[in-house]
């Protein structure tokens, strides 16, 4: 007897297979990221850097778009099992699914470490170990766990927003965010308390996770990745939610 759980797999490969065969991208999106990345209204996506990557994605693979909006926990799972194509603005040690194939880097980013001033002064990653620190439901955070360990003590949100309010109205003295979400953010009206400077956890470039079962090639995908690259595509797009 085939178990449920295989026959709905092999389900939605098949309906990615026809739906790329039909000429659709299909991009899956976490339901809890905000702007700039995304502006996700009634289980929609509206705006965001998400939105702008797979429209330009789609266009230079000739595809038509459809966005799919998950739960982040689920992510791995439905690429895995071809229920979409690609998750982009990712890293494979964000999303650790070893049958994803990953494009190359594409769009500059930093983790940062926020602390009100109404805490210890801190100058580095250990000086918070065993400190409530506002971080993401879902989310991974490797290099605090690798520094920490078992003093990496987290208070998790849904959003990096309700984090921010949390730190804002003195719930907790530490938070973990990124440079393009807290300037986005203060570029449109974020007022914080004051802060210590920011502790740059982590720099990188982002990536796309693409299905195992997607009929996309990596090297289609890259093409593409580096032709909007070529074209200043990102740096317009980054220009944009300033």
């Amino acid at each position: 007897m085939v178990k449920p759980q295989t026959w709905l797999a092999g389900v939605a490969g098949l309906l990615l297979a026809l739906s790329a065969a039909a000429g659709e991208l299909v991009v899956l999106v976490d339901d809890s990221t905000e702007m700039p990345q995304a502006n996700i209204v009634n289980g929609q996506l509206q705006d965001g850097l998400h939105r702008d990557i797979g429209l330009e994605l789609a266009a230079h693979l000739q595809l038509d778009v459809r966005f799919r909006i998950l739960p982040r926990k689920r992510l791995i799972a439905a690429l895995e099992q071809g229920q979409g194509d690609v998750v982009c603005l990712a890293l494979p040690q964000w999303m650790p699914g070893p049958t994803l194939r990953w494009s190359r880097p594409f769009l500059d980013n930093q983790d940062l470490l926020l602390s009100s001033r109404q805490a210890a002064p801190r100058s580095k990653l250990a000086d918070v170990a065993g400190q409530p620190v506002g971080t993401v439901l879902g989310f991974a955070y490797p290099e605090m766990l690798q520094q920490l360990g078992s003093g990496f003590v987290r208070d998790d949100a849904h959003g990096m927003y309700d984090n921010l309010r949390k730190l804002a109205a003195g719930r907790v003295q530490h938070v973990v965010t990124n440079r393009l979400y807290l300037d986005y953010q203060l570029a449109h009206g974020l007022r914080l308390p004051p802060l210590q400077p920011a502790l740059v956890i982590s720099q990188y470039r982002n990536r796309c996770a693409l299905s195992p079962r997607s009929l996309i090639t990596r090297s289609e995908l890259d093409r593409a990745l580096a032709a909007m690259q070529q074209d200043g595509v990102f740096q317009r797009m980054l220009r944009h939610y300033r």
